[in-house]
């Protein structure tokens, strides 16, 4: 539960261990950039006969296969988060020492627990062959983000877990 002392971090990672997640989930604050990254890690076991490749081009051989990927939020007064979009999920830009808006922390884990459990199950799908696809990648739903943003109240976009001091 948030409250006047709870900063962005902190709010961050509650919401991050409500997750209902079977992989692994992480932040990490990167105190000099002034950004916090949220990495999660979806492993699944096969036993095809086929190969199938990791991210780093290694062929999978314990009968388990993983993905990680990573969610930034940055600090816009430091620096433009577009330039890194096509490394993470998601990029969340929140404004300086104020801080990010329960609105926006709120719309994002509403719709990243549908992000996670479709990328668990098309990744099933993936190892195990019934999928056509011949790569695999999460894919991050900017609609229903839009449409969770819209829902929330005006409280909430009022409402600014500041940056964590250190």
């Amino acid at each position: 539960m948030a409250t006047d002392t709870t900063n962005m971090l902190d709010y961050i990672g509650d919401k991050m261990d409500a997750l209902d997640f079977d992989g692994d989930v992480n932040l990490n604050w990167d105190k000099e950039a002034h950004a916090i990254e949220l990495e999660y890690i979806i492993t699944v076991a096969t036993d095809q006969d086929f190969q199938i490749e990791d991210q780093e081009g290694e062929t999978a051989e314990d009968g388990s296969v993983s993905y990680e990927d990573a969610v930034l939020f940055y600090d816009k007064t430091r620096m433009d988060g577009n330039e890194y979009a096509d490394q993470y999920l998601k990029v969340i830009p929140f404004n300086g020492k104020k801080g990010i808006d329960q609105a926006t922390v709120d719309a994002f884990f509403d719709t990243f627990q549908q992000v996670l459990d479709d990328g668990e199950s098309d990744m099933l799908d993936f190892v195990d062959g019934t999928s056509e696809d011949d790569n695999f990648q999460v894919q991050f739903n900017e609609e229903a983000y839009d449409e969770a943003l819209a829902a929330q109240p005006a409280a909430k976009a009022a409402q600014f877990f500041p940056y964590p001091k250190y």
